[in-house]
C-alpha cells in the first residue's frame, strides 16, 4: 500500500491543496479474490453488499491507515460512479483544477507514482 507515501503528502502540501480519497469497489474481498500473501499492512475487507458495507470499509481504512484530517474519505456509491469516471481500476491519483483534470496518474496499483505527483504539486 502507498498509504504511508500518500499520507505524507496530504501533510506536505495540505495548505496548497485538497485531498479526497474515494473509497471505491474492494479489489481483492476476503470472500472473493482475495489477495495472496496479506501484509501485516493490509486488512479483510469482504464483498460490499450494499453502500452500508463500502461505507463501513472506507471507515475501517481510515482507522488502519491513520490518514491525516486534511484528507477526507468518502464512499463511491454502489453504482460505482466514480471509478467508472475516472478509470480508476483500484488505485488511482488524479489531481482536479478549476473543475478539470490537470493531473491524471496511471491506473493502480502498479502504474501510479505518488513521487510525479509531489513534482505536480511543486510547481
Amino acid at each position: 500500500s502507498q498509504l504511508p507515501a500518500f499520507s505524507k503528502l496530504v501533510e506536505e502540501f495540505s495548505g496548497v491543496a485538497d485531498f479526497l480519497l474515494v473509497y471505491i469497489d474492494e479489489a481483492h474481498p476476503s470472500d472473493g479474490w482475495a489477495a495472496p500473501g496479506i501484509s501485516p499492512s493490509s486488512f479483510e475487507v469482504k464483498k460490499h453488499r450494499n453502500q452500508e458495507d463500502r461505507c463501513a470499509a472506507a471507515h475501517q481504512l481510515l482507522e488502519r491507515f491513520s490518514l491525516p484530517p486534511q484528507c477526507q474519505v468518502v464512499a463511491d456509491c454502489m453504482d460505482n460512479n466514480a471509478n467508472v469516471a475516472y478509470g480508476v481500476s483500484f488505485e488511482r491519483v488524479c489531481i482536479v483544477q478549476r473543475q478539470k483534470i490537470a493531473y491524471l496518474g496511471g491506473k493502480g496499483p502498479f502504474s501510479y507514482s505518488l513521487q510525479e505527483v509531489r513534482l505536480w504539486l511543486e510547481q
